[in-house]
């Protein structure tokens, strides 16, 4: 898919989607005739998947999406990062849509040039590959089929409508591409295929990651697993997939066998909580993305702190959370909230000043800071993947099928662990249960990604009410494109458009827009 690889991102490196070199192993510049032939081949492409990670999970790849929702607002004078998606006014020329469409695609390719290799070296009679070397070959494997699952999943949340059985056969999916066949030949390139088959394919990699991925062949010596993708973390995007398709069954199965293994323990301390989030350890964490000084993902907390200062009186931002979200949580009581919210005395440029709470939860890892003069301050290591989130699961797969009893089981669970003092609830509907597993979920995972598929799922649309902790602070409060924006469930904007870039070089797509662009 030639054409994806030539997106241009320049619009996304400026507002730090990307932030380091991710074309270490460049393959679209290989003939694609020679595959790779040794084992060390396949050790080094298995960096260059990895190396991905460090992006995608960090700044705009996570933000884009929260701030289209309700959980922050732009303050005065910032800087409009992320402000076409904040004011509801992108269009399908955004170079952070077109970015994030175009990374995610290229490492699809870079997937599918893993595939096909090892399956070159299955087919062939002649093998220079010891049987160690397959055996650990299969496991990378593995983790490619992993990998494209997850691009696949990410890119089909965002691009295409919410999953519903009912349509899923009629409602466009993605182009689904599944072989590395660089060409210039559009007339080959693929149209989008149903929303049913998308899925279909997002599941049918992760079946093979789970049949493949192996940490006690692959992880190498004096490398932390926490840093691979393990079978857990298969599951756990099981799970996370079957959620969004409303197959509330798999979910169920999926993530309560991750819950009843006992391998991740919930946090209830307030200062191993902020540890989590600070230092980037806890034992909850089921899959960390390694970073370090020089191998840096984007710093994710800049939106919320600006600029690294000294001065605290210096200090511009460019969100702050509303009012509604941190009113979202008992603030004596629940662990989070000093977690994940700092007081703060802001100043803006018009000279007001007020005492706010700031976003906080990417404080920035102490042991990665490099150069006192750059802003990587406020890089944390990614968790994609937390045990937490599996409670939630659980909880809603339960409801979805109408327990509310072990909904409530699972929803307590967490909660418990959460908030000092907790008394277990019980729900004497399951509209009031949902309701609650919702804000749960919000509180939990908020500043994470999943803001804006949790309410395509839900069926919800973005009500930011006007709810500003100060409105001396915010740009142009009680607008209608600001603080007082109101989209329902069924706006175009809710699904993002394919790229113009696409659709330009790719005759298949032309006519498969998504409605309203």
């Amino acid at each position: 898919m030639k054409k994806i690889h030539t997106i241009l991102t320049a619009a996304l490196l400026a507002v730090g989607m990307s932030s380091c070199d991710m074309e270490k192993y460049p393959y679209n510049a290989v003939e694609e005739s020679l595959y790779m032939t040794s084992a060390n081949d396949f050790a080094n492409a298995r960096i260059g998947l990895y190396s991905y990670y460090r992006s995608l999970t960090t700044g705009g790849y996570i933000l884009l999406p929260e701030m289209q929702c309700d959980d922050f607002n732009a303050t005065v004078g910032f800087s409009n990062t992320y402000g076409a998606a904040y004011r509801w006014d992108f269009q399908m020329s955004d170079g952070n849509i077109a970015g994030y469409w175009g990374n995610y695609y290229s490492l699809i390719a870079r997937c599918n040039y893993f595939i096909d290799s090892y399956k070159k070296i299955e087919a062939s009679e002649q093998s220079n590959f010891s049987e160690a070397d397959m055996a650990k070959i299969k496991a990378y494997v593995g983790e490619a089929y992993f990998t494209r699952a997850f691009s696949y999943f990410n890119l089909v949340n965002h691009f295409c409508k919410a999953y519903n059985s009912a349509n899923a056969e009629t409602d466009l999916g993605l182009p689904l591409q599944l072989t590395y066949a660089p060409t210039s030949n559009s007339a080959t390139y693929p149209g989008r295929s149903s929303l049913k088959a998308t899925y279909e394919q997002i599941v049918s990699d992760l079946t093979e990651a789970k049949n493949l991925v192996n940490n006690a062949v692959a992880l190498e010596s004096g490398k932390a697993a926490i840093n691979y993708v393990s079978s857990d973390v298969v599951t756990a995007l099981q799970a996370r997939v079957a959620l969004q398709m409303k197959d509330y069954g798999t979910a169920v199965t999926a993530s309560t066998s991750l819950i009843a293994s006992n391998t991740y323990a919930l946090i209830n301390s307030a200062e191993a909580f902020r540890s989590m989030w600070v230092n980037d350890m806890g034992s909850e964490v089921m899959w960390q993305i390694y970073m370090s000084s020089d191998e840096l993902g984007s710093a994710t907390g800049t939106s919320f702190w600006g600029q690294y200062q000294t001065d605290p009186a210096k200090v511009t931002v460019d969100y702050v959370p509303s009012g509604s979200l941190t009113d979202l949580y008992d603030q004596e009581n629940d662990i989070r909230f000093a977690a994940f919210f700092e007081p703060f005395t802001l100043n803006v440029s018009t000279g007001a000043s007020g005492d706010i709470y700031l976003f906080d939860k990417y404080p920035g890892n102490p042991d990665i800071y490099s150069v006192v003069n750059v802003d990587n301050h406020y890089v944390n290591k990614s968790k994609p993947f937390r045990i937490a989130e599996q409670y939630l699961i659980a909880a809603e797969a339960y409801a979805g099928q109408g327990n509310v009893t072990e909904a409530a089981k699972y929803l307590n669970d967490l909660k418990r662990n959460r908030i000092a003092g907790y008394t277990d609830r019980t729900f004497n509907s399951a509209e009031l249960l949902m309701a609650e597993i919702r804000d749960e979920r919000h509180r939990e995972l908020v500043g994470e990604g999943f803001r804006l598929s949790d309410l395509k799922r839900w069926g919800l649309g973005v009500n930011r009410q006007n709810a500003v902790q100060d409105a001396n602070l915010v740009l142009f409060p009680g607008s209608e494109n600001t603080t007082a924006l109101t989209k329902n469930a069924d706006d175009f904007r809710m699904v993002w458009p394919i790229p113009k870039a696409e659709i330009d070089v790719n005759p298949q797509i032309k006519g498969q827009q998504n409605p309203g662009y």
